[in-house]
């Protein structure tokens, strides 16, 4: 990859004396910042820009490394096979016309992907803007060169990856304009026949330029991959995902399956990863910076909070907001109190939020600086872990020496974040200054607490992908028959079947017996002991209630004979009837496993009975689970107090669900015929977790 970013020799096919052609806005661009050997090819001219043009990549005789592909579509394949006999190890296509066009642009996709497999050649693109890499002052993208002039880069340490090519010019320009922010490096995928988001990411990763990596993806192929580069990144990552809406199977046969959606998995996979993700555009450029401030800022703290006011209105709003996303406004210690009371005037009592009014009144035309000290007292306060300054651009009174407030905030490591209003010319030349600085400053009150929270409780990152040891399987109970079944069966196996596959990998599951006539039942029934639960099982019959087929609370021989007559009848003599143990009361939950087709065997836990439909408050992660994962899954649930015990309900045995989660991922990652597992419910019973009911769904 090397060589996209810091080529020796750039050749630009389809280079143009046109200033109205993207070719020439290439070269332009090229030629204001990369100070290496430069190639214009193009057949009809022999010179342009100053410098010698060639008809054919193959007659330039000097090292090329790097082409920057601008020709129609039509033309691109055998462009790229001329690069390919010239030796050139990298291409950036920018021109359009491919898969985004439809069946005719996907077909010369398919054949540059092709071309890539058999020769080894990198393809970055096509229908992408390229890379700009604003410390080294290089633009390999037909953007406008008025629209961005390398005058206006500013550097910074935030390196970009995003899929959509009109969107990164956009961002950059925002960016550069606005002077607020720095950029390392934007790099814009397009299509990614060959070159994607995983591959640019394990570059930034290594790359000393940048130290927070923001993205907007639209799809992730190769979801497997991305996680564990994500895993493995020290950086912190910021993703912000297009196409979560995509709705799953309209008529999806479990509730594993009809509780997931795009959203749910990606939102597990990203927490999972330790990646911060992001809603919009805005939001996700804010988290960067925020990070590009203070990227290790209050690591395991607890988020404790003074906030600096100049009004007591935005004091309580961001007490709320502190609230909301999990912070807290700290008990400022006495020795803060007393430092902090001698600013304010006798009648004042000192409290937090800090309303600093009447200490600015107090000293007004004076040379005590009301907010450097309290901002010292505060920070040097053992009782908080984080500060939020409000500010007021155009008021003399309420001033911040920015330079003190950055050397005190990396002598404590205690990030301050700081809200910004006041006079529109004299806010953006403060957060210009702010910038120099390294203080994060905002003009939304929410934004500054959401961006200082997402610092703060930045999500923990699980291990690197591999096969979990902790729940090992049972291989001798997996007999050759379900080995068989799991080898040649399509579609959903019965509950009976489906409990012994996962009893075998060692997930609890209810005492049971299939009857196949009624004199068989007295034997069972004594075995297991009265009340029992009787159900019909029909071959792809999974939806067993909605069918009548499933009696409770049978207390008595009687009961059960009549019982067993009732659910062969309803199944027309065809089926077999189930009997089980009753399990008494318990809290019900519903775990599951789903193949995504972006990130493969997905863990899922919810709750269960008729809190499933009406809350859908289900959490997934990426198979393989650890322990905390599975942990951190529960914690995850918006209802995650149930699990503490509610109205009479014992607390659940969180490390035996956890172990239980572990184990339905394994089974996913061993079998990869399984498409989903649904067990509905899961009892949290005094004796332990068991699985009541469950289907196994083949593909």
């Amino acid at each position: 990859m090397e060589f996209f970013f810091d080529p020796k020799g750039v050749a630009i096919i389809g280079a143009t004396p046109n200033p109205f052609k993207g070719g020439n806005a290439i070269l332009r661009n090229v030629m204001g910042g990369y100070l290496g050997k430069i190639y214009p090819v193009n057949p009809n001219y022999q010179e342009m820009e100053g410098l010698p043009c060639y008809g054919d990549v193959r007659d330039i005789a000097e090292e090329v490394d790097l082409a920057i592909v601008f020709v129609p579509a039509a033309q691109v394949l055998d462009v790229v096979e001329a690069c390919v006999a010239r030796g050139i190890p990298g291409v950036i296509i920018e021109s359009a016309g491919f898969a985004e066009t439809g069946p005719e642009g996907r077909i010369l996709q398919d054949k540059l992907a092709e071309v890539a497999r058999r020769t080894g050649i990198r393809i970055w693109g096509p229908n992408c803007m390229g890379l700009v890499d604003a410390v080294n002052r290089r633009i390999f993208s037909f953007m406008d060169p008025r629209a961005l002039e390398l005058g206006v880069f500013i550097p910074g340490n935030v390196s970009l990856i995003v899929q959509s090519g009109m969107l990164s010019a956009g961002f950059l320009v925002d960016i550069m304009t606005h002077g607020i922010m720095g950029i390392s490096k934007a790099c814009s995928v397009g299509n990614k026949v060959d070159v994607n988001e995983c591959d640019v990411l394990e570059y930034l990763t290594n790359d000393p330029h940048t130290a927070v990596i923001g993205m907007y993806l639209e799809a992730i192929p190769d979801g497997r991959r991305f996680l564990d580069l994500c895993r493995r990144c020290p950086k912190p990552i910021v993703v912000l995902k297009g196409g979560k809406s995509l709705k799953g199977a309209e008529a999806a046969m479990s509730h594993t399956a009809s509780l997931a959606g795009n959203r749910r998995i990606i939102a597990g996979a990203l927490m999972q990863a330790g990646v911060i993700e992001a809603h919009d555009f805005k939001q996700m450029m804010d988290l960067c910076r925020s990070f590009s401030y203070v990227p290790k800022a209050c690591n395991g703290c607890e988020g404790k909070t003074a906030i600096l006011t100049f009004s007591g209105g935005a004091g309580i709003l961001t007490a709320d907001f502190l609230d909301e996303l999990g912070l807290t406004v700290t008990e400022l210690s006495p020795a803060s109190r007393e430092s902090l009371q001698a600013l304010f005037p006798s009648w004042m009592p000192v409290s937090n939020p800090v309303d600093l009014w009447p200490a600015l009144e107090r000293f007004v035309g004076t040379d005590t600086d009301v907010i450097k000290s309290a901002l010292k007292a505060v920070l040097s306060d053992p009782n908080v872990d984080a500060v939020i300054i409000h500010a007021f651009a155009g008021n003399v009174r309420i001033r911040i020496d920015l330079a003190d407030a950055a050397r005190q905030m990396a002598a404590s490591g205690k990030p301050v974040f700081v809200w910004l209003i006041g006079r529109s010319d004299m806010t953006s030349q403060y957060m210009q200054d702010a910038r120099t600085y390294g203080i994060p400053v905002f003009q939304e009150l929410y934004r500054t607490v959401e961006c200082m929270a997402s610092v703060i409780r930045q999500p923990r990152r699980s291990k690197a992908m591999e096969r979990n040891p902790h729940m090992a399987t049972n291989v001798a109970a997996l007999t050759k028959d379900l080995s068989l079944l799991l080898q040649v069966h399509q579609g959903p196996l019965d509950e009976f079947v489906s409990k012994k596959i996962l009893k075998a990998h060692n997930i609890p599951v209810v005492e049971e017996d299939i009857v196949e006539d009624a004199q068989a039942i007295d034997a069972v029934a004594r075995r297991m002991g009265y009340p029992l639960v009787m159900k019909g099982l029909q071959p792809g019959v999974i939806h067993k209630t909605e069918g009548g087929l499933v009696a409770l609370g049978i207390q008595d021989l009687r009961q059960a004979e009549s019982t067993f007559t009732v659910l062969m009848q309803k199944m027309n003599e065809r089926g077999k009837v189930l009997i089980q143990k009753n399990i008494p009361g318990g809290l019900e939950m519903i775990a599951g496993l789903l193949r995504d087709p972006q990130f493969g065997p997905c863990v899922m836990l919810g709750f269960g009975g008729i809190m499933a439909e009406l809350f859908r408050d289900a959490v997934f992660a990426v198979a393989p689970l650890s322990l905390d994962d599975a942990l951190q899954m529960m914690e995850r649930l918006q209802g995650k107090r149930l699990l503490e015990g509610f109205r009479g309900l014992p607390p659940a045995d969180r490390e035996e669900l956890a172990r239980i989660l572990v184990a339905l991922g394994n089974v996913g990652l061993m079998h990869p015929r399984i498409h989903e597992i649904d067990i509905n419910p899961l009892i949290l019973a005094r004796g332990g977790a068991v699985a009541v009911d469950a289907t196994i769904m083949l593909s």
